[in-house]
């Protein structure tokens, strides 16, 4: 996202937490300015009485400079612990000082990354609804935008090792079979690309506040995403479906159509080409 928003001329701070593993893969984005900030360790006053000469220098500099300023909020913690229901609820805290750091900043809009999972009832999933709620009860007479995303499955480069797309990958280019749960249940992959285009067309297009599904206009079985992946990998292993339980959280089917008419006209990435646009680098390393 940082890459795309600088190649389109805007300037862009990352705020990421000092000790975050991210952070060697942000310092060589020429144009990044880095702020090391921990949320859940400062307080909401701090925000008026900066002593952090980072946090102090960012809050000069957009002040200054009046920027139309968009805050996107992609901050969770334990993303892959769903379940645990304290550590879930800590972000929903750690958030609200995200919003109204944001408010300090004088932001125009506020953009939340939420999640499919808020239509289930896992821990995680109601804690983004809680925030989505919260945020958008605080912002309702405000000049601050909510833009809530309710974001679906996005695949790519940079993506997670242990995620269903690149373990798939790293099986078939080991050669070893795979076990999968029955993958009979819709699901929905959007493009890492297509990602970032929409979130630049919804800050570009200066949407209003709503909940927009961000997913490609491609429903279909799990089943058939993975064995269309399979064969893009032109691999040789066994996909074993139904060696593995199936998930406990329901698949919502999206709905793009509010987000097709706040950004108009767009070209999705077929998932083949962007398997193959993913894959690319392998299929050099294994000739």
């Amino acid at each position: 996202m940082a890459k795309y928003l600088l190649s389109k001329g805007f300037v862009v701070f990352g705020i990421v937490r000092p000790e975050s593993d991210k952070l060697d893969l942000l310092k060589d984005i020429e144009g990044l300015n880095i702020v090391k900030l921990d949320f859940d360790k400062v307080r909401s006053s701090d925000f008026l009485c900066v002593n952090d000469l980072d946090l102090s220098k960012l809050i000069e500099e957009v002040k200054n400079k009046k920027y139309d300023i968009s805050l996107l909020h992609f901050g969770w913690a334990a993303t892959l612990d769903r379940n645990n229901f304290m550590k879930q609820m800590l972000n929903v805290d750690m958030s609200m000082k995200v919003l109204e750091f944001a408010e300090v900043l004088g932001a125009r809009r506020f953009i939340f990354a939420g999640s499919q999972a808020e239509m289930s009832e896992t821990p995680y999933g109601l804690a983004k609804k809680q925030f989505a709620t919260s945020a958008e009860n605080k912002l309702k007479d405000s000049n601050m935008n909510f833009i809530h995303l309710r974001i679906f499955s996005i695949y790519g480069k940079g993506d997670r090792d242990t995620s269903l797309i690149m373990s798939l990958i790293k099986l078939c280019r080991d050669n070893k079979d795979v076990g999968l749960s029955s993958c009979d249940y819709n699901w929905n992959f959007l493009y890492i690309n297509d990602f970032t285009r929409i979130l630049y067309k919804l800050i570009d297009k200066d949407v209003d506040s709503g909940t927009y599904d961000i997913a490609s206009d491609d429903t279909r079985l799990l089943k058939d995403y993975v064995i269309e992946a399979h064969k893009v990998l032109k691999a040789k292993n066994k996909l074993n479906f139904g060696e593995r339980p199936d998930s406990v959280e329901t698949f919502a089917t999206p709905d793009i159509s509010s987000t097709l008419k706040a950004i108009g006209k767009f070209t999705f990435t077929k998932f083949g080409y962007g398997m193959g646009e993913l894959c690319e680098p392998i299929f050099e390393e294994m000739k």
